[in-house]
């Protein structure tokens, strides 16, 4: 858990972490209590609006509030929120209780506290919009039904996130103790086949619709609302062959309706993302290249007077290593033959040497001396996408603040130039810049490499490289939010994926695929028939419906348990959990009898009575949570039908076929530690420079980033890790636009001003 503070005017940010003492052990104790507080005014406010809608019809007032489609609506919405709480709360004390086992040190950051975290903000903006329908309902002029969206959307995300905990634990049961991802056998094993069955189940709408962004700062909302807006408008015309003009004014046409219509934006960014080409993806995210979007992203920057894109022309290079011998590397010809390498040159200020750059404009003013560091860049984009100009948006404000020349390395994306073309540029490119640095404006005393997601890859497997060839490394690295295991393993934070507004599951997915090219062999045993695919589903869900209980009475209409034996036997989970299936059809599902036995205990209505067919039924939480048995026989008070809470996709069949996590764990990509450098040899890791990770709670990438760092300080590395809070990966190109991104930012500015031994407040 990461906190900044402004120190004086610097514009200094320090991290704060939470380590196990007894002030961190109060902190911790009342953020429980506040969650706990949360919970319970929550389940209250719910039970109020149940009971006033009782009270109502069992009076038959005919008031516009209880006859109004808007007021049953909120009637059956506390309803499922109040199910919801009851059943989530257990859940999220026990990851609670279980997450300091999987932190980094006294870094207080994982996926498994990550969930908790969107969970939180989920109750936050449900209280908020509970408090303030609660004292403006009855105003004039007061747009109940507007909210009254808002509240059914984010009750439906809380549902969302009851599945989703649900999965996670599951996952913490096949994983060792403090290991955040399971052993990759578990993928060809049948219960690996049911979790990812009931995840890719969850439907993502609800995320991107009205609660879109929910998690992050409120100052990104509006952000992630114009990326899905034009994600939405653009997919109508990426076909169009008209010029580029015409296709602007058509994407601004349609764009109308998803400004209008958040459900109906949801509901076309899903189709999108779950279905697009990776021909889609980098059209889509090469829009910020440009010219028009790269002059509004950098009006307000500082002016550099160098920044200057050059080609190399790749030949045998020659490097020194550190044990004073040479070794010669080729130039990168991987999949796409011998071509030209693209460089890009940013300084603050003009230095000696940098004129002997090719095609070098000379400025009009004074050469400084060169300065004694260099930054070298690696940009992310997912291997796909983008290139350095994209990132000017904090490199030109790095580069006044350090003033120290930072070289961008523009690699070859994939998928024309998949793994491992773009690392041998990096590599190559490094190397370059080691004998080349006089030509850089610096005598390169001190390096630093960054690099942001797929950058920081990169950089990461080319410090591999380094090591095997005996070259000089840099004085320190670092990556920020970036993936270090390029495979299909589920973990905590890679379930945020469903919900991510810039990182979804389909567009993740898509480009991990097109990077591991030549890496990607059919996973052995899997089914490439959809019949065969369609039979099994088909045969899961006849399972589930065949082993449900009807527990209704003749008046009170109630949720149906399940108990699904099946998956008893495959998960060996207690034989007797309560499982509500994720696969029954709308009409199986109804009031949840809890709500209804809180209304009679709470109203105490004797004359409403019907005999209750429930009987004696004892009810215990799925994850250990002390739950009051139920042993009513007591009467109920006559309760309206409250539709079902849709909670998964009812076209079961054709969309697990369809899903990218279907067809990406239907391939397997071989183990190569410069793809994944998770897995490099311990020989290799143990030799890596000091390393400093910034990673995001919130981010798919959090869950690599942890093990990472574990991994590197079990084998005696210097190693940093930041966790910052409300962000989204790719926060540096949001810095503009949000306070939060720019101090996460100059974090990670702060950090390479440490590599590098700068006072930050010169």
């Amino acid at each position: 858990m990461t906190a900044f503070r402004r120190s004086n005017s610097n514009s200094e940010y320090h991290q704060t972490t939470h380590s196990l003492t007894t002030e961190d052990g109060i902190h911790e104790n009342n953020y429980r209590r506040s969650l706990a507080e949360i919970f319970k005014t929550l389940r209250q406010e719910a039970l109020c609006y149940v009971e006033s809608y009782v009270v109502q019809e069992k009076c038959d007032e005919e008031s516009e509030w209880h006859q109004s489609s808007t007021g049953y609506q909120i009637y059956s919405t506390f309803c499922h929120l109040y199910d919801h709480l009851e059943n989530m709360e257990g859940s999220i004390f026990e990851l609670l209780d279980l997450a300091p086992h999987y932190d980094f040190r006294d870094c207080q950051a994982n996926g498994y506290r990550s969930l908790v975290r969107v969970v939180q903000s989920c109750l936050t903006h449900l209280m908020a919009l509970v408090r303030y329908i609660s004292v403006n309902k009855n105003s004039y002029n007061f747009r109940l039904s507007h909210y009254v969206k808002q509240l059914d959307s984010y009750t439906m995300t809380l549902g969302q996130l009851r599945d989703v905990l649900r999965y996670t634990r599951k996952l913490m049961d096949y994983s060792p103790l403090g290991q955040l991802m399971p052993s990759e056998t578990l993928l060809d094993s049948a219960v690996a086949d049911k979790i990812q069955m009931e995840m890719d189940m969850i439907d993502q709408e609800c995320f991107y619709g009205h609660s879109l962004g929910f998690q992050y700062c409120e100052s990104l909302k509006r952000s992630f609302e114009i990326v899905h807006i034009s994600l939405a408008s653009y997919s109508h015309n990426y076909q169009d062959k008209t010029p580029a003009v015409m296709k602007l004014a058509k994407s601004i046409f349609s764009s109308r309706k998803y400004v209008l219509n958040p459900d109906h934006r949801a509901k076309k960014v899903v189709e999108v993302t779950l279905n697009c080409s990776i021909d889609f993806c980098k059209a889509f995210w090469n829009l910020s290249e440009s010219n028009l979007f790269h002059s509004i992203a950098t009006f307000s920057l500082p002016h550099c007077v160098i920044n200057h894109v050059f080609d190399i022309n790749p030949k045998d290079l020659t490097v020194n290593t550190k044990a004073g011998g040479k070794v010669t590397l080729k130039p990168p010809t991987a999949h796409i033959g011998h071509q030209s390498l693209q460089l890009r040159l940013i300084s603050y200020r003009y230095r000696l040497g940098q004129e002997k750059l090719p095609n070098f404009p000379t400025p009009s003013v004074i050469a400084e001396p060169p300065s004694d560091f260099l930054i070298i860049q690696c940009h992310g984009g997912g291997f796909v996408s983008q290139t350095s100009k994209t990132h000017e948006a904090y490199l030109r404000l790095w580069a006044q603040y350090i003033n120290v020349p930072i070289l961008c390395i523009d690699y070859s994306l994939a998928p024309a130039a998949p793994f491992p073309r773009g690392l041998e540029e990096v590599y190559y490119a490094y190397c370059w810049a080691l004998t080349n640095c006089h030509m850089l404006g610096t005598t390169a005393k001190k390096i630093v490499v960054v690099g942001d997601s797929a950058g920081g890859n990169l950089l990461i497997s080319t410090m591999l490289k380094a090591i095997q060839d005996d070259v000089k490394l840099p004085n320190g690295l670092l990556a920020i939010y970036t993936p270090v295991y390029v495979q299909y393993i589920p973990s905590p934070s890679r379930t945020l994926s469903i919900m991510d507004p810039l990182l979804p599951v389909g567009i993740l997915t898509t480009c991990l695929e097109a990077y591991a090219g030549d890496l990607i062999e059919p996973w052995k045993g899997c089914k490439d028939d959809v019949g065969e695919v369609e039979a099994h589903t088909q045969r899961h869900i006849s399972s589930n419906t065949h082993n449900k209980v009807k527990l209704e009475s003749s008046d009170t209409h109630v949720f149906h348990e399940t108990k699904d034996v099946a998956s008893s036997n495959i998960l060996q989970e207690d034989e007797d959990e309560e499982i509500q299936s994720y696969f029954c059809n709308e009409s199986e599902k109804s009031l949840p009898d809890d709500v209804v036995d809180m209304v009679a205990d709470k109203l105490q209505i004797a004359d409403t009575a019907v005999a209750s067919a429930n009987g004696s039924k004892t009810r215990r939480n799925s994850h250990r949570r002390s739950v009051k048995s139920h042993n009513r026989s007591e009467s109920l008070p006559i309760a309206p039908k409250v539709p079902p809470f849709d909670s998964v996709r009812h076209d079961t069949t054709r969309h697990f076929a369809q899903s990218p996590l279907y067809k990406f764990a239907k391939i397997r990509i071989k183990q190569d530690p410069l793809l994944s450098p998770l897995h490099a040899s311990d020989e290799l890791l143990s030799q890596m420079p000091p390393t400093s990770l910034v990673a995001c709670h919130l981010d798919p990438c959090l869950d690599d980033s942890i093990m990472f760092a574990k991994k590197l300080h079990s084998l005696g590395v210097s190693v940093h890790l930041d966790a910052v809070d409300k962000v989204p990966h790719g926060f540096l190109n949001f810095n503009s636009v949000s306070k939060e991104c720019m101090q996460a930012t100059d974090l990670c500015r702060d950090r390479l001003c440490q590599i590098l031994g700068i006072n930050v407040d010169s």
